[in-house]
Formats: structure tokens, sequence, C-alpha cells
């Protein structure tokens, strides 16, 4: 302001100890004073706003990795120059934009990333990377290498290049240290451009076994006596990327031996079992989940996973299996266990195959779990401990705190949180003469059905994760 010669040294000082009183803004405090006038106050905001914009520009500049950037130099002279993107530029292993691409792949591997995005922007493309279920920002490139980008990974996903107007789906497999990785790529038409998600599935990081996933041991033996059932159905429920295809696998992992002939309809095949016969759903070619299933009955298996029951004619052959001697697995979405049951009905499912196939269903969030490297325990006097009724004299919680092995974020890996509902022959009875769900409810809890947040309140308990992640995961407040 001073610069501009719209005020004095002496003005602004007394400006500033007025505004110490106020708390307003120091542009409003002098316009008050009578130090500037509106058109004054109108062009410091002005010069306020584009000093901000150069150094956010800036800050997105020094925010791209020094073994990126030269990369993003060249494709960038390279577009700038020529204008149209050739094959030699989407296909050559010299090409710096295939480096480019890959380095974001790799950089997305490196950080433990299940979906790489690749966003339009009005600064430019935003990559940002998904960790342990949270979006975190990666870098800024360039806007005009935003169509050169997305048009690499359509040839990496056998897409159509000339076509930007419908979305897109592609797989690509990825070599990476001694491995390969699957890449799903989709692409869809936004304001702006396309937009780009990559899932990134890395089978060796597969921890397949209920305990490794966070189930507590009491409540793996109760699904263990489901598991090694001869016939009837498992349902597990729960949001995309809950982890229900992972509690399937590793289901599946306990009884998958030679004696069993196990068959899956999944869409798609994320990881492969050994023994198991894996099927991937394919509409175009008249492959549905439906479809499928009647074929697999003629196949002889003992054990079926339906990747989802999403209509009436999947969930009646789904359960007509179960009631034929065949052990069922699927998944439904629903919000919770007690729930899936009203959504079967609505479905068009008659009540009375329900109770009489079903034998549990589980429900399921994941909640990031904090680093051990680094986690620090909360002060005694905090609120949280009254909350959860714990005396900080004999127990302790714990917080985020950040380190390197963490990324500075004071999380790393996740846990399942759940609630596992068994249908007893009283909650069968319930089920039958379509009593509703609040007194399926009532019925569970008095034999002992523990609900999700209860699970999750425990494990706050147990240092394994927050208050925060679980508010965030359940619909309980604290």
């Amino acid at each position: 302001m001073i610069e501009q010669g719209l005020i004095t040294q002496e003005q602004l000082e007394i400006g500033i100890q007025e505004q110490r009183k106020s708390g307003e803004l120091l542009g409003s405090v002098l316009f008050s004073l009578g130090f500037i006038s509106q058109k004054d106050l109108f062009k410091l905001l002005t010069i306020s706003s584009a000093n901000q914009e150069e150094s956010e520009q800036d800050k997105y500049n020094a925010d791209i990795p020094l073994e990126i950037e030269n990369l993003v130099k060249q494709s960038s002279s390279l577009f700038q120059r020529e204008g149209a993107i050739g094959k030699k530029e989407l296909d050559s292993a010299y090409s710096p934009l295939v480096n480019l691409v890959e380095k974001i792949i790799v950089d997305g591997i490196q950080r433990s990333a299940t979906d790489i995005h690749i966003n339009p922007d009005a600064k430019g493309v935003r990559i940002r990377y998904r960790v342990d279920g949270v979006l975190q920002h990666s870098m800024f490139l360039p806007n005009e290498l935003l169509n050169p980008i997305v048009s690499r990974f359509k040839v990496m996903g056998r897409m159509n290049i000339a076509e930007s107007r419908i979305p897109q789906d592609g797989s690509a497999e990825f070599p990476y240290k001694n491995r390969k990785l699957d890449l799903r790529i989709s692409t869809f038409p936004i304001i702006g451009g396309e937009n780009v998600v990559v899932r990134v599935l890395d089978k060796s990081k597969l921890r397949i076994g209920l305990e490794n996933l966070g189930f507590f041991d009491e409540d793996i033996e109760k699904l263990n006596e489901s598991i090694q059932l001869p016939f009837g159905m498992i349902l597990v429920t729960g949001p995309t990327g809950s982890g229900k295809t992972t509690t399937l696998y590793s289901c599946l992992s306990i009884i998958n031996t030679v004696s069993r002939n196990i068959f899956t309809l999944e869409d798609p095949v994320e990881y492969q079992l050994p023994m198991a016969r894996q099927s991937q759903i394919n509409v175009k070619a008249g492959l549905t989940f439906a479809t499928g299933l009647r074929s697999i009955l003629r196949q002889d298996p003992d054990v079926i996973l339906v990747g989802e029951m999403r209509d009436a004619e999947t969930a009646e052959l789904a359960i007509r299996a179960s009631l034929t001697g065949h052990l069922v697995f699927s998944t439904i979405h629903t919000n919770d266990a007690i729930s899936s049951i009203a959504r079967i009905i609505d479905i068009g499912i008659d009540p009375f195959l329900i109770s009489t196939t079903i034998d549990c269903i589980v429900a399921q969030r994941l909640v990031r779990s904090l680093c051990e490297e680094c986690k620090e325990s909360v002060p005694p006097f905090s609120p949280q401990y009254s909350k959860l009724g714990i005396d900080p004299s004999t127990s302790q919680l714990f917080r985020p705190k950040g380190c390197p092995a963490c990324d500075g974020s004071g999380f790393k890996g996740r846990s399942v949180i759940y609630e596992i509902l068994k249908i007893t022959p009283k909650i069968r009875d319930l089920i039958n003469v379509k009593a509703s769900l609040e007194e399926v409810r009532r019925q569970a809890a008095t034999e002992g059905f523990r609900e999700m947040h209860e699970v999750a309140l425990e494990k706050v308990r147990r240092g394994i994760t927050t208050l925060d992640e679980v508010s965030h995961a359940t619909r309980m407040h604290f």
C-alpha cells in the first residue's frame, strides 16, 4: 500500500493499532478511518489477488518432483511446437510423454496409491493419488499436457484415442520391480477435457486372511462356522472400496482345497485364486451374472461366488443355488447388515427363501490405521476419554503425528470395521412374518449382535484408529 502511494507509514501504524482492537481486515480498517477511498480499496484487493495467484503458481511449479520436471518441460515444448499428437509421441519408449506418464504411475505405486486421478483444472492438470482411502494432491502439470496424457492412457488401455465425447474403459499390465500390476483405466468427458482415473491392482499386496484385514479373533470364529457349512449363503455388504472383495477372497481361501470345486463370477476379476475357476462378466458378449450363474450350475460346483446381486433374476438364481446344496457367497449394496434383509425383499425375493438360505450377513467399512512408528498418546485431560468412558490412568488413546514412514500423514494402512448378523432361528421367524428391521435389530442385540460403531470404538480403545476416522466411516458423531 505504501509502495502504491495510497497511505503513509504513519497512517499504516494507526491502521494496525485499530486493526488489533477490532480484528477486522486491515483494508476495511483503513477505509473506515478515511485513509483510503473505496476505489483504492478495490485496487488493493486486485493487487493482492494478483500477487496471491503468482505465489500459488510458484507453489504449483515447485511441487513437481525433480525427476519429473525435465520430462514436463520436454513434453510441453514438444506439444507447443508440434500441436498434433503422433503415434511416436504416444507409444515410443524414447518419448518424453511416455516416460512422464510412467513416472506418474510409479510415483503413485511408491506411495501405495490404489487410484491415480488425472483431473482437468483451471490451473492445469491436477494429479492426485488415493492413499488409504484419502485423496492426496501430488502435482500440477501445464494445461497443454492434458490431451497428450489422456491419449497416452487410452493407448495403454487399448481405447479409441479419437473419441472424447463418451466415457471409455480399458486395462493394461504395468511392469514394476519384477512383477506385473494391473491397471484399470477409466476416462470420462467433463467441462475442461477428459477426466482419467486409474485403479492400481497389485496382486502381491493382497492381504488375504481375515486376521490380516482386522477381524477380531472371536468374530473370525463366527465366520468360520458359516464358511464351513456344506450349503447356504453368506452375504457381504458395504459401499464401493470397503474391502468386500478381499473379505470374500479371504473366506474362499479358507475352504479352497482340492476336494472343493469353486467357481466365481466377478466384475472384474481383481486377483487370481489358485485352484478356483474364475470368470469375468462380459455384458457385450452376453455373459451377465444371471446367464453365467445358470451355466456354472451345470459345472458341478461346490462353492459359488457371485460378485454382486444386482437384480431379482441374479438374486433368485443365487438363492436357488444355495437351496440345492451349494455354498454361495455374494455382495449387495446396503448401509448395514440388517437393512440387507429389506433390500433383498425389495428386489422381489420371498422372505421364506431369505430366512432358509442366508446364514450370515457381514457389513463393513475401512478406516485408516494409525502409524505404529509415530502414533502418540492423547493427553489425559482430553474429552475423548470421557466420551468413551475410559479412565486415562489405566488406558491410553492414541492420535496421529506424522513421520517419514507414513509420509507425514500419521496413518499407514487400513483396518476393517464391521458387523456380523447371524440368522438364528428367532431372527428367521421374524423375517418370515415380515417384522420391522427395528424388531430384528432388538432381537439380534439380545443374541450378542454388535453394531459396526461398537466394533469401531473397540479399535479406538485398542489404539488401532481414531475417533475422527470412526466418525468419517460411520454415522456416529462424537
